[in-house]
């Protein structure tokens, strides 16, 4: 759908989605299946134990009153918990990654919070008391795969659907950081929860919804993305006189001090200057151009990694993890721009050949591999050696220029 998305920009004019934003979501979204390799499912684990040990009447799986309730039950249980996201400062702390992007496009669906699986499955537990698991993670996962077109600006307005149904114009208020929008439109496939308890907010087609955090973060690193506003809170909570007001900071919402409301004031939402221009560091062709490559070699790795893992010991399943959490970080810098980026390169190239026999996608001895797999390990290897001698050399330069070293400044002068 993403390539779509682009197709459809491209023809109409309006360019191509910003390749540094597109690959932060989706790096957010490995990063999120990376935990889930190690974790299983929260929502799962407790829904069946609660089901098994305590539930009072076990509706029938194969009724259509189960599913149509299950559907009601799974998206009333999201509003409340995507609401508490936004109203509660510690769980904001974990929900604030999927707001960061500053493009809406639908790669922003996958940029997702690290440690949400540890809080959305606070809400889906009364389910359990009646309907069965199955039916349960079939809605849950359906509901993902609507929630999932919604992050796009071409789709307009639909019409009758809009008093419904939750629809691209109606997320685009969500994720807008303008004043108005904030903290509206919490709904995942329907609207009507947020219409009945009071946070519903049209799109007003006189004040474009402007994307991201109310204070951008401007960066690419996935660690810092996931957790710059633990960091915010606690500064914050220094701050403060009396331990009463110090436990606030977590428990009220982000916007909170003493003497305001809960939510805050929305007079402190930061105003919008005009014309918006999003963080876009510029970095060389040739770095983009190595971006998508060893993106693209990450993606396909991480492929691997998620159909086999079950098959792998558990020392390679974590050394995989950590190898794809330090290649979509190491990326980040590149895209940042960050003068030291090659370094954090060139030491990923060579530790790939260090620990080159738990990492590649294929662990199997080469000779039980077809033509075409074992070509793909090579030219793997291929791309990690030019990689890491391209990094060396381009560590050099940036390292001179931070340091403001020349050629002319090394020659040994003649006596």
């Amino acid at each position: 759908m993403g390539f779509l998305e682009n197709a459809y920009k491209l023809l109409s004019g309006k360019g191509l989605s910003r390749l540094n934003d597109n690959v932060a979501s989706l790096s957010q979204g490995i990063f999120q299946e990376c935990l889930r390799i190690k974790v299983r499912s929260i929502e799962i684990i407790v829904y069946c134990f609660v089901y098994e040990n305590f539930r009072i009447y076990s509706l029938p799986w194969d009724s259509p009153f189960t599913w149509y309730l299950c559907l009601i039950g799974i998206d009333f249980g999201f509003y409340w918990a995507h609401r508490f996201a936004h109203e509660v400062n510690i769980i904001w702390a974990i929900h604030q990654a999927h707001h960061s992007a500053e493009d809406f496009v639908m790669t922003s669906a996958l940029r997702q919070a690290l440690l949400q699986p540890f809080t959305a499955w606070l809400t889906y537990v009364p389910l359990a008391l009646f309907i069965p698991p199955s039916i349960f993670l079939a809605h849950l996962q359906l509901g993902e795969l609507y929630m999932f077109w919604l992050h796009t600006e071409i789709i307009h307005k639909l019409g009758p659907l809009e008093y419904i149904l939750n629809t691209p114009s109606h997320h685009r208020v969500h994720h807008g950081r303008n004043a108005k929008y904030i903290d509206k439109n919490f709904g995942g496939t329907f609207i009507i929860w947020d219409r009945i308890f009071g946070t519903f907010e049209p799109e007003d087609p006189e004040e474009p919804a402007v994307y991201g955090l109310v204070h951008p973060v401007q960066s690419y690193n996935p660690f810092y993305l996931q957790l710059h506003h633990w960091g915010a809170m606690w500064s914050k909570m220094r701050t403060m006189q009396g331990w009463r007001n110090k436990v606030n900071v977590f428990f009220m919402g982000p916007g909170w001090e003493p003497g305001k409301p809960r939510l805050g004031l929305i007079s402190d939402i930061p105003k919008i200057e005009y014309p918006v221009v999003p963080w876009d560091p510029q970095i060389h062709l040739i770095e983009k151009v190595y971006v998508i490559w060893h993106f693209a070699l990450t993606v396909i790795f991480y492929h691997e990694l998620t159909l086999r893992h079950g098959s792998f010991s558990q020392f390679v399943v974590t050394c995989s993890i950590l190898s794809l959490i330090y290649s979509i970080t190491s990326l980040g810098f590149i895209l940042e721009g960050r003068w030291f980026a090659p370094l954090f390169e060139l030491l990923r190239c060579l530790l790939f050949f260090g620990v080159e026999q738990w990492l590649l996608p294929v662990v199997q001895p080469l000779e039980h591999l077809g033509a075409y797999r074992l070509t793909a390990v090579y030219a793997i290897r291929m791309s990690f050696l030019v990689s890491a001698i391209a990094s060396s050399i381009y560590s050099l330069h940036k390292v001179a220029v931070k340091c403001n070293i020349s050629p002319k400044s090394l020659q040994i002068k003649k006596e």
